[in-house]
């Protein structure tokens, strides 16, 4: 586990424009800050001052220092901040004279040590530090805007009160207990059977949570999206226009792509992995086209979303090919686009879409890469059916405020979440036994676990916080 008596820096931001930020926090983060400032820090208040970073005795860089005193920072201790616009080498610089053994002030920071002192010190619960990683790491804006909820403490919040009111429940039972030998009945059957209907009251409210809940691990990878099709359907030139960039070879000769190519694509809701692979033959020749026939299969089968695409410009006798392709793979969401659109006229276009959906059973989006006609409206479906795939919902367009109102779960909060309910559920039975030491036994054992999700006093050990610290990159 991290060491909380000692100093700790490093760099907390990437350089954005050529800004840097080092951050230093712990007892002796002033006078370690002095070292790489002129002029020197002498009664430092909260606030900004201003001044140069020393590297050596010929090298000064404009910076700024921002002080947050103990116990008013996201740490909880003495926070240094220095702000400048450097590249690489004079960052390293400056943290090889942090480091120094000459000062001996401080020592390079873990991953995620900020924000584990922030929680140790409570400043934030364990929730919300777990929040702050999902922001850093978020690949969409529901996952980010899920994050945001917890670091405010909301899911804290809920589980707090649902485990209020199951103490309420646990008084009524125990006080009974307490007073098993007294010739009064402390708790009478019909309060017995509030209590059961409001322990059914709480889960209620965790079932609820649960189902509504946006589940973390599946949102952390970006979400993935295939472009299959016969040879020269007009992927490559699809990928490449999809990307804003040329990263694929675009060539009228056949089986010009042999390996999977990738970029990442921005759209309105979502960031999200995009490849292009070798077009696919139901009858490849030699080592080579098998072998990348099959990782094309392996990989479009297991991604997020296939765009299936098919050269709309050709005779309607030549979409046997596509049709056979169409059968090799078998995806878990396809959007089907004809590609080559601006080589068509509009009746052409209206009569060879038709043919393509009796043929596909399929509607066609109509895009041209060289014009740029329809890839907007292809970005915004991919990024609907991007949401439909990772988020099990169909959501249509402007309706995403479903979403934006889940709460982003870990598996560890799910598991809390669950185990409460099953011991919930137990303390329900152990009632209608009328087994009150039982229920209240199973009534402290789902509080224990609920306090498990935002709290280390719920019985978090070091290792758990090691992994979920771990997690984090250097310097946040």
């Amino acid at each position: 586990m991290y060491q909380s008596g000692d100093t700790i820096a490093a760099i907390s931001s990437p350089a954005v424009g050529g800004r840097v930020i080092i951050r230093i926090s712990g007892p002796e983060a002033v006078p370690a800050a002095s070292e790489l400032f002129k002029p020197k820090l002498k009664n430092l208040h909260r606030g900004i001052s201003f001044g140069r970073a020393v590297i050596d005795s010929q090298t000064l860089v404009d910076a700024k220092i921002y002080f947050f005193r103990s116990p008013h920072s996201y740490t909880g201790e003495d926070i240094v901040e220095i702000h400048l616009y450097a590249n690489r080498q004079v960052c390293d610089a400056l943290m090889e004279k942090l480091f120094s053994p000459i000062h001996r002030r401080c020592r390079q920071a873990g991953p995620g040590e900020f924000t584990a002192r922030s929680f140790l010190n409570g400043k934030i619960d364990l929730s919300q530090a777990e929040a702050v990683s999902q922001i850093i790491s978020g690949s969409n804006k529901f996952q980010i805007d899920s994050a945001e909820k917890l670091l405010s403490g909301r899911l804290t919040e809920i589980t707090e009160k649902i485990c209020r009111e199951l103490l309420d429940c646990l008084s009524l039972l125990e006080a009974g207990l307490d007073f098993s030998e007294e010739t009064i009945e402390f708790i009478s059957p019909q309060a017995n059977r509030q209590v059961a209907q409001r322990l059914k009251k709480a889960k209620g409210k965790l079932d609820d949570l649960l189902a509504g809940a946006i589940s973390y691990e599946i949102t952390a990878e970006l979400p993935s999206v295939g472009i299959a099709g016969a040879p020269n359907a007009g992927k490559s030139s699809l990928f490449n226009r999809l990307l804003g960039e040329k990263r694929s070879i675009v060539s009228g000769t056949r089986k010009t792509t042999r390996d999977i190519l990738t970029g990442t694509m921005t759209m309105g809701e979502n960031r999200c992995v995009i490849f292009d692979c070798a077009g696919l033959l139901e009858r490849p020749r030699g080592i080579i086209e098998r072998l990348s026939g099959q990782a094309a299969i392996e990989g479009l089968n297991n991604s997020n979303v296939v765009i299936f695409c098919v050269d709309i410009s050709k005779s309607i006798a030549d979409f046997a090919a596509d049709v056979r392709v169409r059968d090799l793979i078998k995806p878990k969401s396809i959007l089907c686009v004809a590609t080559k659109a601006d080589l068509l006229s509009s009746s052409q276009l209206s009569k060879s879409r038709g043919y393509l959906r009796k043929v596909f059973g399929a509607d066609f989006l109509l895009v041209s890469s060289k014009t740029g006609f329809g890839i907007e409206r292809l970005k915004k479906t991919i990024d609907r059916k991007i949401i439909a795939s990772v988020f099990g919902t169909k959501v249509r367009s402007g309706q995403f405020g479903v979403l934006q109102d889940m709460a982003a779960l870990t598996s560890r909060h799910k598991q809390a979440v669950r185990d409460a309910v099953e011991s919930i559920k137990e303390a329900g039975l152990a009632l209608g036994e009328n087994n009150c030491e039982a229920a209240s036994m199973f009534i402290r054992s789902a509080v224990q676990e609920l306090g498990d999700i935002g709290s280390a006093a719920g019985g978090i050990d070091e290792q758990v916080l090691d992994r979920i610290f771990s997690t984090f990159c250097v310097g946040k």
